[in-house]
């Protein structure tokens, strides 16, 4: 066995070859070696000529109805031209409906992707400018080729990745904008590798380059470039990916490295997948329901058959049963004889070929037009139209629809769908006074400000200096309108407000920058330049920039701004920042990002001292050189005069707070995934109020954490601490209400009750002494024995780093549970510093929670809906990813779109199409779906009833053609159900956010709603036949007529027309809105059941003689009209009033409750929209649904805020540091705050007023 076994995996196993670095001679023709290089076009459409058919026909047959109707069809084959078994019905009675199903949804779909392929030919068709035989020429982006020489002009889009060679600018440097690969806009410097070599753009000059192989990695680049005598290494800020875009720069030359999915923006996408909507697979498993019924119904058949025939075989010689007795006629026996015989196991076939109307045909046909037309509806949807960029909404694709209305998580982007990246200087802080405030007096106002700087030397004239000059912004010229590109919109924001303040920056040249004072009297203006000595950039762990000047006068001055947490620790030893820290409390409350400016002089001795210190460090070699920098930095970063402090706001898209406001109160959980900063994410948080001053934050891992012995960071330990705490507050709090809910729906649950008992236990390096760790372990017991399984709060928020924890978490299946288990207790969850592929991957693994069988999460992460939102190629991966992807058109390409299955213009226009669009239609394809159902169950078991009357045979007594019309005359009634059904006008969703969670929760379709359906239907199956077949059974001469009489077909024909009449009543009662084609409807589909009964009567004398004339006997009688238009439909219509009325009274949802206020039937004008119960009288509801055998809804354990405070109240400042909980607001220019006041729990106060002394 051992060598079996041992041979199996020799023969399994094989080695994968990493490929080799790629080589390029590039002269006149470039020659290439090292692998296999592919074009420069890329594919984001589905199909092509060759794969249509096959890959669109496996699309359809996912769709379990299908597959069930193509069995049928075949079984019908087999019973029509085979002696297997007997087919009642003929094979093109199904298979000419399913071609024509299926050609529909194909030619759909091919549209759809018809779409896609026009984009993508639109890119790949896009001129890009070559160098060829020392001219330039334009070919397609499809034609290039690795070691093609690439000039790009200003403001293009980089077409393929390019190694720089030279630009127009000052040591060929180049500025590129990367929002489209790595979301961020601010410009990114380039270095070109031989600007000496290539002093033109017609440069041929031969060289050669090696580079790595083709990978993901968009910060990384390693390379050889071999000139004739010499050789350069290349790095990253060699590197110009494609997509980005060429800024401030009038042309660079590149060579081509990478094409087509080879370019790192493509190897951070991936093949658009095949979604199955959650519709679609909701609809699958009812008809796995529904089959199960049909199998169960077609072998009670089959054995009341085989039970019926062996009572009664005696006397059944007529049907060859037993013809060969002495008494029966040779005619008989010679028929017999020649006859086919079937076993009598070969009814469960027959029976089964009967039942097949069990499913509608028609439902999936009926679905694509709703869903096509809803699709309608969201192109031309003008309060989604967004005029200042003329851009419509647009639905990619159809299918998708319903899904909108049945979100958990959205999962968006920061830069370009929260923001606009446009950010506006507001107010500040200067000599104990706050100017630009909305209620300042004219004293305080920031033109007030602007007259104090242009008078002269003041604090005022120091804090625009420091604004004006203290940064790394290039401004440039474009229709004699001065721009200014920044390496961050903070910075562009600060050098607009110093113009305002009446400091224009204007020109920048290697060493010196320009203003330009205004005048005081608003005629001319001075002009001063500023010697740059040295500039100490920015990073996250000084949290802080300076630049060393020469002033006009002569003077030496550092100039600083940075966090105020950290510029205040360097200021000068007796100043009183009181006052300052008052205004930055107060600008944080208003969510604006805050920066200290702050400056100090150097004397010439001491500059030569430091400007030799700060030269040796620059040159120094090895991997001390950042080390050295920061050293020199801090020497001159010190004992500084603080001068003032700005407060900026980050401009949002419009309408973003209110739209993620409203979001959170349907229901909906928002992330927020984003590759900036964790501080800057934050910040962002608090503007879009995603997050709140009365939240406790959560930062995973810790501030400053260390990457440890584990390699985690500590990560494992913080969780498995914070699990326990959350579990502790959720003891503390009281339990909701046991009728209503009140609270948003958690994400994820918490283990069951026994994994709870075994919460781990917080293990923070002693830093929790052991009193508190037994209190704590006590309350985890105690909380495992709530009613909940889960824990949910709206004053907790999760912020976690994609750099640090992340890394570690996702592939550690232990971490990404306890991840998935904190983040349902949190309102929202920040993720910074995340790539494209982690973006994806974090979808991915809450899209996925409910599959993971060992996870607590999985009670409560049943199917979620998740929606991923961006606007930039960074994006496509989550886009993909999600469910439901959502483009934004904005300034960042459009490969978000490209790859959407929605394309809006702006983040506001989100809600619409959830709580407009999305939930509108749930709720009418819902209503469609189980209407076709329920028609198509008393349909069928009306046939189950009639066997019992033909002793089993298996025989219809519905003509075949009739029957098989059966869904075509009640098609037209579910149309309009799905065109113009409005249950609730938008206003009122809009004043009631919360109405969303019809959708949210599956309360239209769910599998206990489609049991209760299905009882019903059983109920009025018998109310169709039994009353019918009543007035048979009676002796009399009602059913007889000018010397006929009624047979089997006259019987079915009145009961066909009476269950038709009687689902139609249905119909007309589910339907909200009516109009004139509704009622031409209804009125179109009664003629045609008629008219197509007497035409068939007429005619069937080629196609079933037996049914000749029968029309028109039983169309004569006052019966028929009186049964078929009266007394079933009434019966039938009775019922469901009675139903209706009962659920009303006894179990009303949200939904019914949002009707009743929107038809004035409940005053909603002082009912708080937060508070709409979900279900009322939930109590009456749960015993039914313990009775029938249904689980409880498993309704979340609210943390609120008051058990929060207690259990934070009960950590020192240290033990809440080590376990990453902040209750103070993180709002600056990408620092937190130093605000001791403010905090979870701190409320409204008088705090936010400004002081002015």
């Amino acid at each position: 066995m051992e060598r079996v076994r041992a041979w199996v995996d020799a023969c399994l196993t094989f080695d994968v070859e990493t490929e080799s670095w790629r080589s390029l001679r590039v002269g006149e023709a470039p020659s290439r070696e090292g692998s296999a290089f592919c074009d420069n076009s890329i594919k984001t459409s589905k199909y092509n000529v060759f794969t249509f058919i096959p890959r669109s026909l496996f699309e359809q047959f996912r769709r379990t109805a299908n597959q069930y109707f193509l069995f049928i069809s075949i079984l019908m084959i087999l019973g029509s031209y085979t002696e297997l078994f007997y087919s009642p019905l003929t094979a093109y009675s199904t298979i000419a409906p399913l071609a024509v199903i299926l050609a529909v949804t194909m030619g759909k779909e091919g549209i759809e992707d018809l779409k896609r392929h026009r984009s993508d030919e639109k890119v790949n068709n896009t001129l890009a400018t070559v160098v060829r035989s020392g001219e330039l020429s334009k070919v397609p982006w499809r034609a290039l080729a690795p070691g093609d020489r690439v000039v790009v002009s200003d403001r293009e889009e980089i077409p393929a990745d390019l190694v720089l060679l030279s630009s127009s600018e000052e040591n060929g440097q180049a500025y590129v904008e990367t929002s489209n690969i790595d979301g961020e806009s601010n410009l990114k410097i380039k270095k070109s590798a031989a600007v000496e070599t290539f002093t033109s753009r017609e440069s041929t000059a031969a060289f050669g380059i090696e580079f790595e192989p083709p990978c993901g990695r968009i910060h990384t680049f390693e390379g050889t470039l071999k000139l004739a005598d010499t050789t350069v290494a290349l790095t990253a800020s060699h590197f110009l990916l494609r997509g980005s875009t060429l800024r401030n720069t009038k042309w660079a030359l590149g060579v081509v490295a990478y094409t087509g999915r080879d370019t790192r923006l493509v190897r951070n996408s991936r093949e658009a997948p095949s979604k199955l909507s959650e519709m679609e697979r909701v609809v699958n498993n009812m008809v796995l329901f529904i089959l199960f019924s049909m199998a169960v119904i077609t072998s009670v058949s089959t054995v009341a058959y085989a039970v019926w025939n062996k009572k009664n075989m005696k006397n059944l010689w007529y049907l060859c049963y037993r013809y060969n007795q002495a008494d029966v006629p040779p005619l008989f026996s010679d028929n017999c004889n020649e006859g086919s015989h079937y076993a009598t196991g070969s009814l469960w076939f027959t029976f089964f070929i009967l039942y097949n109307n069990f499913i509608p045909i028609s439902l999936y046909v009926t679905i694509e037009v709703i869903n096509y037309a809803h699709a309608y509806y969201i192109d031309n949807d003008l309060t989604m139209y967004d005029e200042e960029s003329d851009t419509p909404a647009v639905a990619r694709t159809s299918n998708m629809n319903a899904d909108l209305g049945m979100i958990k998580h959205i999962f968006s982007d920061k830069t370009g769908t929260l923001t606009r990246n446009v950010m506006k200087f507001e107010r500040c802080s200067v000599g104990g006074h706050v100017y630009g405030a909305p209620d300042a007096t004219p004293p305080y106002r920031l033109a007030a400000l602007r007259q104090v700087v242009l008078a002269g030397e003041s604090p005022g004239r120091d804090l625009a200096t420091v604004m004006a000059v203290c940064h790394t912004v290039v401004p440039e010229k474009q229709d004699d309108e001065l721009v200014y590109q920044a390496e961050s919109p903070d910075e562009e924001a600060l050098v607009k407000g110093a113009s305002e303040l009446g400091l224009t920056f204007d020109a920048r040249t290697a060493k010196s920058v320009s203003l330009e004072a205004a005048a005081a009297g608003g005629n001319g203006g001075t002009r001063a330049e500023f010697e740059v000595l040295a500039v100490v950039p920015f990073d996250s762990t000084r949290k802080r920039m300076s630049v060393v000047v020469k002033m006009p006068n002569g003077k030496i001055r550092v100039m600083t701004k940075g966090a105020d947490t950290i510029v205040l620790g360097l200021a000068k030893s007796g100043q009183d920042f009181a006052g300052l820290r008052s205004h930055l409390d107060a600008f944080a409350r208003e969510g604006l990002r805050t920066l200290v400016l702050a400056q100090r002089d150097l004397s010439s001795s001491q500059y030569r001292d430091w400007a030799k210190k700060w030269h040796d460090a620059e040159t120094a070699s090895g991997g001390d050189r950042a080390t050295l920098l920061a050293l020199a930095a801090a020497q001159v970063e010190t004992d500084l005069d603080v001068v003032g402090a700005t407060a900026i706001e980050d401009k949002l898209q419009e309408g973003v707070p209110e739209t993620v406001a409203d979001l959170a109160s349907a229901g909906i959980k928002v992330w927020v995934l984003t590759g900036d900063k964790t501080e800057t994410a934050i910040n962002i948080g608090y503007s879009a109020k995603l997050l709140t001053p009365e939240m406790y934050l959560i930062r995973v891992p810790v501030a400053g954490a260390e990457k440890g012995e584990a390699g985690d960071y500590g990560v494992r330990r913080q969780l498995e601490a914070l699990e326990a705490l959350v579990a502790d507050a959720a003891l503390k709090s009281s339990p909701p209400p046991p009728t209503t809910t009140t609270t948003k729906p958690a994400v994820v649950a918490m283990p069951e009750d026994e994994a709870r008992r075994n919460l781990p236990k917080p293990l923070l390096d002693g830093q929790v002494d052991e009193e508190k760790q037994q209190e704590r372990s006590a309350s985890r017991d105690s909380a495992a024995s709530t009613s909940s399984s889960y824990f949910a709060s709206d004053h907790l928020a999760l912020v976690v780093e994609g750099s640090t924890a992340i890394e570690v978490i996702l592939g550690d299946p232990e971490l990404e549970d306890r991840l998935l288990t904190l983040a349902s207790a949190c309102r929202a969850v920040v993720a910074c510093r995340v790539s494209p592929a982690q973006k994806r991957l974090i979808v991915k693994l809450v899209k996925d929670a409910s599959k993971r069988k060992t996870s607590g999460a999985a009670s409560v992460f049943e199917q979620p809906i998740t929606l991923a939102v961006g606007d930039g190629a960074n994006d496509v991966g989550m886009i993909q990813e999600a469910q439901i992807g959502v483009g934004i058109s904005g300034k960042e390409g459009r490969q978000a779109v490209n790859n959407s299955d929605f394309a809006i213009a702006q983040f506001r226009f989100l809600k619409p199409l959830l709580t407009h669009h999305g939930r509108r239609n749930y709720r009418r394809l819902s209503k469609v779906i189980i209407y076709s159902f329920f028609k198509n169950i008393v349909l069928t078991f009306v046939l189950f009833y009639f066997q019992a009357d033909c002793g089993w045979s298996g025989t219809s007594f519905y003509e075949s053609w009739v029957y098989s019309g059966y869904n075509f005359f009640l098609g037209l009634l579910p149309f309009c159900m799905g065109f113009f059904d409005i249950d609730i006008r938008d206003d009122v969703v809009d004043k009631y956010p919360r109405l969303y969670a019809a959708g949210l929760h599956r309360m239209d379709l769910n599998v206990v709603n489609t049991v209760y359906q299905t009882i019903e239907a059983v109920a009025a199956s018998l109310l169709v036949y039994f009353p019918v077949r009543e007035t048979y059974s009676r002796p009399g001469t009602v059913w007889d007529r000018n010397g006929k009489t009624a047979d089997v077909w006259g019987f079915g024909t009145t009961v066909f027309v009476a269950m038709v009449a009687a689902m139609a009543a249905r119909a007309v009662l589910l339907v909200e809105s009516w109009n004139a084609l509704v009622l031409t409807c209804l009125l179109f589909q009664a003629a045609m059941l008629y008219t197509f009964i007497l035409f068939m009567a007429q005619t069937s004398v080629y196609l079933e003689y037996s049914f000749y004339g029968a029309a028109y006997h039983i169309f004569g009688l006052s019966t028929f009209w009186l049964i078929s238009l009266a007394l079933v439909p009434a019966a039938v219509t009775a019922l469901q009033l009675l139903v209706t009325a009962t659920h009303l009274e006894l179990f009303p949802t949200i939904s019914d409750i949002g009707k009743e206020i929107d038809h004035g039937h409940l005053d909603g004008r002082n009912l708080d929209p937060a508070s709409l119960p979900l279900r009322a009288r939930g109590w009456l509801r749960d015993a039914l649904n313990a009775l029938l055998g249904f689980s409880k809804d498993d309704l979340p354990t609210l943390v609120t805020r008051d058990s929060l405070r207690q259990v934070h109240q009960s950590l020192t400042r240290e033990e809440s540091l080590a376990l990453g909980i902040h209750d103070d607001v993180a709002s600056s220019f990408a620092f937190d705050t130093a605000a001791d006041t403010l905090g979870a729990g701190a409320g409204p106060d008088n705090g936010d007023q400004y002081s002015t002394v």
